[in-house]
């Protein structure tokens, strides 16, 4: 149910990339997520690395699907991989079921630039799925163990209100504010 607050369902991964010549939609915004739901769970092996499990103490994250094949994840990752250096927010990519091999060749070429982050192997669409992914690339910011922001497509990482979101998202909420207002969910 919280994700369907977020995301509609529908079937994952069902177009394949744009061709060079189709126009694509300009970036977007992160968008706040409603009531702030508990994170799906995501523990993954990692490309040439130990696993990887998000922690609900972890610090702010952005949890960015991707795939090695799509345009737009070409074109965002190193705007992303720009915005992890100059933030400092962690970021946990996942690439959706890909062989590692072609993972390692797509950032040995460098088009993409270097990995942001771990790079988190999710072979059988179950994490994509459990986070209701249904367009790459689809970012979600995850704070104290909380969907906080999200946004399927291409995010402006370059845009200041990328950064002004997350910060906001990330502060700690006042104290005089209603239980809604801070994030908490209300039964």
């Amino acid at each position: 149910m919280a994700l369907a607050l977020v995301l509609a369902a529908g079937p994952l991964l069902a177009a394949p990339a744009l061709a060079a010549e189709e126009e694509r939609a300009p970036p977007g915004l992160l968008a706040a997520v409603e009531g702030r739901p508990v994170a799906p769970a995501l523990s993954l092996g990692v490309l040439d690395g130990a696993p990887v499990t998000l922690a609900a103490d972890a610090p702010p994250t952005i949890v960015h699907f991707f795939a090695t094949w799509c345009a737009p994840c070409r074109t965002e990752l190193p705007a992303l991989a720009d915005f992890a250096r100059r933030s400092g927010v962690r970021v946990l990519l996942v690439d959706v079921a890909e062989p590692a091999d072609r993972i390692r060749r797509f950032f040995a070429e460098g088009t993409a630039g270097a990995a942001p982050g771990p790079v988190l192997l999710d072979q059988n669409r179950a994490a994509a799925r459990g986070w209701g992914v249904s367009l790459l690339p689809a970012s979600f910011v995850v704070i104290s163990g909380r969907l906080a922001l999200a946004y399927e497509g291409e995010v402006d990482w370059a845009d200041p209100r990328t950064r002004a979101a997350i910060a906001a998202a990330a502060a700690p909420p006042q104290k005089n504010q209603p239980k809604e207002a801070q994030g908490e969910q209300t039964r």
